[in-house]
């Protein structure tokens, strides 16, 4: 009998084994097949930025959407090993409810205006407005259980509706959600099948349906996770509803529908926050994203000091006592980890103490917990927005230093008559808060210290050096993104992927293209610049 056990009990550790190695197998070559597949999904949007011809936007438009198909069905391939290896974790925030609603309507209005069908939300206007769970995750069911119901549905509807009852407790809800459409439906027989992995029922009919079979499987185990259920009843030939019910904690039980008339109350008028005695630093090695930090902060009345480095980040901070610190990540020599660690070893606690904000073009979900837990205060995606940058003041800078008012909002934004060949224009204007004469200052800065950038990459690639490479191309990526030059951002992008991957053969092959391009701009705005000065004069 203690041999068969014996026997038993390595037959499960054999098994156990096996499904680790095969979790890590997955996640591994997910992670490899990424590097490229965005390259390809980055170049096929760069030949569709192109005046090409009809048939060659045909042609990267299909690349494209084949590229982004393929990388969700990696992205569920991780999530899937994450899920069996328990490395899965929610990330509970807070969260507003009606945007929910926003997100996954925009995302619908696509594919289902490609199939002439309609796409409807019916939300109890009861539901509390402010809840807190992983809304990225709640998001993700939705948006695929909706998906899913588009692909199969060829006419008539796919309709979202919402609404819930109370939790076991007066601080929690039971949030339940029906997607139903009027689709193909599904067989009886098939139903305890649909969120097997790698399984869909009825193939005869869904041959033309892309897909891995992931997606169902995935969205009943994040649902599992979170303490809820997801069932599904269909009547084949008819349609199919899916229902998911997720307990969440209640933080502002004000009605979604008195916190939408709410919001739009408040419209009219806008909260104008001033901070003149605040005492910032801005710390990055790109005078263009100094000056667009500089110029924002400017807004609220604060004139900050600058640096280009890390090292002279650490000088300063020690010369002076800063009420806030807004700290680039990646620069060349000391990075901002190093500079952190080096401010809050000096002697003087006040100074050692400031709040350190990491701003960053890494704003993959998660980035945020990591660099808290490298001990900076809080995290700022670039390109940085105005309101994130309101509230980060605001959470940060002690009271006394801040003086907030509503006033009416009358002011009309202001409008520049301005075309450069590779920059989307108010993309960039938007970008420094509607300014006309500070994006103007940006576009100069941007042709002052361009050349020199484009000859840094030029060098660094023929040298080699692609750790400092990836840095420099991380760094213009933002940059270019801040301006509105949306096809040098791409390309940024696409090498600051490959340098990170180690697909240096992409690099010596491609880094001239992007220097090109990047001089191109350059010149582009130079002459657009010069041409705006001719006519003021």
């Amino acid at each position: 009998m203690s041999s068969k056990n014996d026997d038993l009990l390595k037959k499960i550790e054999e098994l156990t084994e096996a499904n680790r190695s095969k979790n890590a197998f997955i996640a591994n070559i997910s992670h490899e097949i990424r590097t490229p597949m965005n390259a390809i999904s980055g170049f096929a949007e760069l030949l569709l930025q192109l005046d090409a011809s009809e048939e060659v936007n045909e042609y990267a438009g299909e690349i494209k959407s084949a590229s982004i198909n393929l990388l969700a069905i990696i992205n569920d391939l991780l999530d899937i090993s994450k899920i069996e290896s328990g490395r899965m974790e929610l990330v509970p925030v807070p969260y507003f409810l009606h945007y929910l609603f926003t997100d996954i309507e925009s995302v619908m209005s696509i594919p289902t205006k490609k199939k002439g069908i309609e796409f409807r939300i019916d939300a109890n206007p009861e539901l509390p407005s402010q809840l807190y769970g992983d809304i990225v995750r709640i998001r993700q069911i939705l948006t695929n259980i909706c998906n899913n119901a588009v692909k199969f549905t060829n006419e008539g509807y796919v309709q979202l509706s919402a609404t819930f009852s109370e939790g076991e407790d007066a601080d929690s809800v039971i949030l339940e959600f029906q997607i139903k459409d009027t689709g193909i439906g599904i067989r009886k027989d098939d139903l305890d099948l649909i969120f097997d992995k790698f399984r869909q029922v009825d193939m005869r009919l869904n041959r033309n349906v892309e897909g891995s079979g992931l997606g169902l499987s995935i969205c009943k185990q994040l649902t599992s996770l979170m303490n809820g259920t997801l069932t599904v009843d269909s009547v084949y030939g008819e349609g199919t509803t899916f229902t998911v019910r997720i307990p969440q904690k209640v933080l502002d039980r004000n009605k979604l529908s008195n916190y939408l008339v709410h919001q739009k109350h408040e419209e009219k008028k806008r909260s104008v926050f001033y901070a003149p005695s605040a005492r910032v630093l801005v710390v990055d090695d790109n005078p263009v994203n100094l000056k667009i930090l500089r110029g924002l902060l400017l807004h609220y009345e604060i004139d900050a000091d600058a640096t280009d480095s890390g090292e002279e980040a650490v000088k300063m901070c020690n010369l002076h006592s800063y009420d806030l610190v807004l700290m680039d990540h990646m620069m060349p020599g000391m990075n901002g980890e190093e500079a952190l660690n080096a401010i809050r070893s000096i002697d003087d606690p006040e100074k050692s103490k400031v709040p350190v904000i990491v701003v960053t073009a890494n704003a993959i979900r998660g980035m945020r917990d990591e660099f808290l837990r490298k001990g900076f205060t809080d995290y700022l995606s670039k390109p940085v927005e105005t309101r994130k940058l309101e509230q980060m003041l605001k959470d940060n800078l002690s009271e006394n230093l801040v003086v907030s008012l509503d006033e009416d909002e009358n002011d009309q934004p202001e409008e520049l008559d301005l075309e450069i060949k590779g920059i989307d224009v108010d993309t960039g204007l938007a970008k420094t808060g509607g300014i006309v004469r500070d994006y103007l200052d940006i576009l100069d800065i941007f042709v002052e210290y361009g050349p020199d950038k484009a000859d840094e990459i030029e060098a660094l690639a023929t040298a080699k050096d692609y750790e400092n490479y990836v840095i420099a191309v991380h760094s213009l990526k933002s940059v270019a993104a801040n301006i509105g030059a949306h096809q040098l951002f791409t390309m940024a992008k696409i090498h600051e992927f490959a340098g990170k991957g180690g697909n240096t053969g992409f690099i010596e092959a491609n880094s001239s293209k992007l220097v090109s391009l990047y001089r191109e701009i350059i010149s582009n705005i130079k002459k657009a610049l010069e041409e705006l000065n001719k006519e003021r004069d």
